[in-house]
């Protein structure tokens, strides 16, 4: 249960979908698990603060951006509306080492200020990550780099374990799933052969 503000946060719905989102992931997992050779070992990265680095100007960046746009078009219905940028309009504890998912809803709430209905913002959580995956997915890879790079040696590392045919690796992440392969594949991480 999260708490904002001293308010109750989470709504039943945003707590199911939560769940929902969890096991997909552990449905994912097993049919990884048991459509690949024989493996012995399972090893999964985070993206953000493992693989990836974030620098100043992130925010600017594809995935940054994606925040504002789906608020903005989902729940607010305007794709010009006045926004800002993530760190602009949040604290960073209100976003550094959150879901996209609890992000979209302490955004919409601090855009949305009096009008922010916490249970329509959970109905279309779905609807937003969906919008931000499809605003990412029309950027250029150098957008989608603009303020991220690969940590120092994630690479090289993920080169030297594709090598070991008994290790299956995944990504687990908060980030909408196809916004952190498109990251990953920008970035040049997919070319190292593990992911």
């Amino acid at each position: 249960k999260s708490v904002f503000q001293g308010q109750t946060f989470c709504t039943g719905r945003f707590i199911q979908h939560t769940h929902q989102m969890f096991y997909s992931f552990l449905a994912s997992l097993v049919l990884c698990i048991s459509q690949a050779s024989s493996f012995s070992t399972l090893i999964t990265f985070d993206v953000d603060g493992t693989l990836v680095s974030s620098s100043p100007g992130w925010e600017m960046g594809a995935h940054g951006r994606s925040f504002t746009h789906a608020v903005n078009s989902v729940l607010m219905k305007n794709d010009d509306a006045a926004g800002g940028t993530i760190p602009q309009l949040l604290e960073k504890h209100e976003f550094h080492g959150s879901t996209d998912g609890l992000i979209l809803m302490r955004l919409a709430r601090k855009m949305m200020g009096e009008s922010f209905d916490k249970e329509d913002a959970a109905s279309k959580l779905d609807l937003m990550m969906d919008t931000m995956y499809q605003f990412v997915s029309k950027c250029n890879d150098d957008e989608v780099r603009k303020g991220i790079a690969p940590l120092p040696g994630a690479i090289q590392t993920l080169e030297t374990l594709a090598s070991y045919d008994d290790v299956a690796f995944g990504l687990v992440t908060g980030n909408v799933e196809g916004i952190a392969r498109r990251k990953m594949h920008a970035l040049g991480i997919y070319d190292a052969g593990a992911l």
